[in-house]
Parts: structure tokens; C-alpha cells; sequence
């Protein structure tokens, strides 16, 4: 083991420097010690680049035994513990495993005065260039692919393979995540068979539906998904905060006419809109309304959210609120930065969901605080006019795209099919059937799997998975 200051530098070095502050002190080893009470930076060269890190930042990321149990993966200190002048006591470079080696000057409490943190090169490498420790950063799966005018090419799932063999469960997961949709054939014609294929992916979500529940037309329906009539594009549970990820529906006996199942790209009816109409596209991102399930006697669910959600839109310290200028800027920055600039695809890896459900918006209403309207009266009416005239042009024009049919995927669903789509992106519809039918043949079995418990699983099998398909 070699000392700071005695290194001689291999070819992708890493050294650490001596600090720099008004104050120091000679530690046991002839380390310089800064005596600064500011959070400190250590100076680390990588690859033969001096880069300054966060002392506070590497004390986090130790993953000794003392600092992250070896069975539960989970922290054993506090990040808050840390005291703000922390600094390096010694640093040492392991040459022959290619890893800095850090002691600690006044560490966090509890922790032995021998304590090290031990970090790779390829570590402080990844740090540095994409601001996050290997396996800690942004998912990296592959990109969502927008529908077309060409067919989907969509890979259908046999029910016993899918079943007994963890690949084709990736496989159908990473189609569902790359074209939002995804269907397993041959499935057994119980009512159980609709959670044994949602539990390979993940618990099934309970909502007041129940564990499972049936489509079937019934008199006196409390769900629109419960009459024969054609059933237009929709979100499923928008009156949720967090309506599940993913929905099945398993078509236990088909219908004798009609009935056929349809779905659509919202995320390409939402670029789209963007290229086509700006300032609808704005409208639709960030003017929420209103959604609820109302039946006093059993649920009330209320919920208010904009149609497209879109994450937080940030570059630096600047928050933006309308997407087109924060899309210049993004495209300018990024392109300095030797990147290719805005795209779609950057455009749909900002979408976080599509919110559309005719069926359940409620009526509208001002959002804004009242005491910014001047008070009560015609400016908080003339508020609420604008907002609606204004959300239900946006509104017409998006619906208008649904049509088109390269948003869309048409099956009628024969018995044994079982779908699986993002509720998130994939809008589903269902084409009227006939009344002859109610009753009798048509009954789809349903379930969810929330979006934590979906994701979990891609990111598993695509580690045991995943290299050999990318």
C-alpha cells in the first residue's frame, strides 16, 4: 500500500492532493489537516484529472460492513450525522485493485478511529461524469418506442412458457416498457389465471374492486366498463393519486359480435401535439382538472391533475413552467455539451403519465388561490371561463390525434387471451358489442400491478438478463 505523496502515477491514476485552507494542522501520518469548519473538498486526480469532491460526499458513499449491513443492504448511519467539517485524516491508493482509501479526521459518532472508506477508480470515474455511483444513477432501459404507421410488431406470449421460464417474463416486461403493451395466449379459462400472470411480475394492487374483478355488462352499472356500449379511450382509476402502472385484463369467454379491444399511443398523440400545437400541448400540461368516482354510500375518490405530467422542469437553479422554453434551453445546453439536442425522445423520458379519462372528470373549478383574483366575484368567474375554453380546445385536439390510426392497436380478444398494458401510457377502449351478448359470453377477468412492484422486477431480470439482449 502506498501513501499519499509517495505515489508514482500509473497510466489511469488516481491521487489524492494536499488541502488548501488558511488553518492546518500535522496529522499522525504528516497529512495536512484543514482545520475549517466549511464543508471541505477533497482533491482527487482521476485518469490524470484533478477533481474536487464533497468530503461529505465520500464519507456518504462508504459501503464498509460499519456503514451498510452486509444481509439488508440498508444504512447503519445517518447521512445527517456527518459532521459538516469532516475531512480526510490519510488517503492512500491501493495501486494493484485501483482504489482510494480513505481515515477519517472526526468522523461520525460511533464510528471507530480505524474506520475506512474504500472507493474504486471506476467508482470515482462514474461519480464524476454522470454525478452518481455505479448501479445508483437513472435507469438505463431501453428507450420507449412511439407507434407508427407501420403494424406494431407485438410478441405474444405463450401462457406455459411465461409461467415456468423467468427470460420469457422479461422478455414480456421489456415489451411493455419499450411498446407499452404486451399479450400471453393460452391461458387457462379460471378465475385465478389472471393474478398467477400479474404475480410473476409483481403483488397484485388491491383497490376497492377487489384482489380481482369482472367485466361483464350488468344492469345498473356502477362502471362504464360494465355496459355493452362503445367504451372511449381511457386511464384506468384516474380518481386514484397514483393510479396502477400496469393492467390486465384476461378474456375468460369472448363476445359473439363486437367487442374488440383497442388501444392507443398517448405518448405519440402527446409529441405530437407538441410539434403541432404548442400552446395545446402547454394548456394540457399544466392546467389540472378535476377526476372523481362518486358513490357516497360505498367510495368517494377525488383527485385534480393536469393530462400530460410531466417531471420536474430543471436546468440548474431555473425551474421552468412553460415545456417549449424549457425545451430551448435544454436543447442549447445540451448541444454545448456535445449532446444531439432535444428529440422525442427526450420529450417522452420527461412524460411520467398520460391522465386521460373522459368518464371520470368531474366538474371543473378555479384552482387558483382566490385571494390572487382580486376577490370574489367576475374575475374569479372570468378565470374559470378562460380555463375551460381554453383546456377544452387543448382537449379537443388531442382526442381528435386518438383516432388517428397510427395511434392505434385493434384485437378482438378470443378466450385464453390475456392483455397486459401500461395504464400509464397505453389508453384502452372497447368497441360496442351486442345486447344478445349481455350475460351470456363476454367476461374479461382484471387485475393491477403498481408501478414500484413492476419496475423492481425489470430492473432484477434485466441484470440476470439483460446483457445478452442489448
Amino acid at each position: 500500500m502506498e501513501t499519499d505523496g509517495t505515489v508514482a502515477e500509473p497510466d489511469n491514476a488516481i491521487h489524492a492532493h494536499h488541502f488548501h485552507s488558511s488553518a492546518r494542522l500535522r496529522g499522525d501520518d504528516n497529512t495536512d489537516i484543514a482545520t475549517s469548519k466549511k464543508p471541505l473538498k477533497t482533491p482527487i486526480s482521476v485518469d490524470g484529472e484533478t477533481l474536487e469532491f464533497s468530503s461529505i460526499l465520500l464519507r456518504d458513499s462508504c459501503s464498509c460492513p460499519s456503514c451498510v449491513h452486509e444481509w439488508t443492504n440498508q444504512r447503519l448511519f445517518s447521512t445527517a450525522d456527518i459532521p459538516a467539517d469532516i475531512q480526510p485524516r490519510s488517503v492512500e491508493i491501493d495501486s494493484a485493485s485501483e482504489s482510494v482509501n480513505i481515515k477519517w479526521n472526526k468522523d461520525v459518532p460511533g464510528h471507530s478511529v480505524d474506520h475506512t472508506t474504500t472507493l474504486s477508480v471506476a467508482a470515482l470515474r462514474e461519480l464524476s461524469r454522470s454525478g452518481s455511483l455505479p448501479g445508483f444513477g437513472k435507469d438505463t432501459h431501453h428507450a420507449q418506442v412511439l407507434w407508427t404507421k407501420e403494424p406494431l410488431n407485438l410478441q405474444d406470449f405463450d401462457y406455459e412458457e411465461y409461467m415456468n421460464d423467468d427470460k420469457a417474463v422479461y422478455k414480456l416486461i421489456h415489451q411493455l416498457r419499450t411498446d407499452g403493451l404486451a399479450f400471453v395466449t393460452n391461458v387457462p379459462g379460471v378465475e385465478r389465471s389472471v393474478a398467477a400472470i400479474a404475480t410473476r411480475i409483481g403483488p397484485v394492487q388491491d383497490t376497492f374492486y377487489g384482489h380481482t374483478w369482472d367485466v361483464r355488462t350488468v344492469p345498473e352499472a356502477i362502471n362504464a366498463a360494465y355496459t355493452s356500449h362503445d367504451l372511449g379511450f381511457h386511464t384506468d382509476l384516474l380518481y386514484f393519486y397514483n393510479p396502477p402502472h400496469v393492467q390486465l385484463l384476461h378474456c375468460v369467454q369472448s363476445a359473439s359480435s363486437g367487442g374488440a379491444s383497442v388501444f392507443a399511443d398517448a405518448y405519440k398523440a402527446a409529441v405530437d401535439l407538441f410539434h403541432s400545437d404548442p400552446e395545446a400541448f402547454e394548456t394540457l400540461a399544466t392546467i389540472p382538472v378535476n377526476y372523481h368516482y362518486n358513490h357516497p354510500n360505498d367510495n368517494v375518490y377525488r383527485t385534480t391533475k393536469p393530462v400530460i405530467d410531466l417531471r420536474p422542469l430543471r436546468l440548474g437553479d431555473t425551474v421552468y413552467t412553460r415545456v417549449h422554453d424549457y425545451a430551448k434551453d435544454w436543447h442549447k445546453v445540451n448541444v454545448q455539451n456535445g449532446g444531439s439536442g432535444w428529440t422525442d425522445a427526450v420529450l417522452v423520458d420527461h412524460m411520467q403519465k398520460i391522465n386521460w379519462g373522459p368518464p371520470f372528470l368531474a366538474p371543473f373549478s378555479n384552482h387558483q388561490d382566490p385571494m390572487l383574483q382580486g376577490g370574489c366575484g367576475q374575475p374569479l368567474l372570468s378565470n374559470l371561463n378562460n380555463k375551460v375554453e381554453k383546456w377544452h380546445e387543448a382537449a379537443s385536439k388531442f382526442n381528435t390525434l386518438l383516432q388517428r390510426s397510427e395511434y392505434l392497436y385493434e384485437r378482438k380478444m378470443n378466450s385464453g387471451d390475456c392483455v397486459l398494458f401500461d395504464n400509464t401510457r397505453t389508453l384502452h377502449s372497447r368497441r360496442a358489442f351486442e345486447m344478445a351478448d349481455v350475460g351470456k359470453p363476454r367476461w374479461l377477468r382484471g387485475t393491477y400491478v403498481d408501478k414500484d412492484s413492476y419496475f423492481s422486477r425489470l430492473r432484477v431480470l434485466k441484470h440476470r438478463f439483460g446483457q445478452s439482449e442489448e
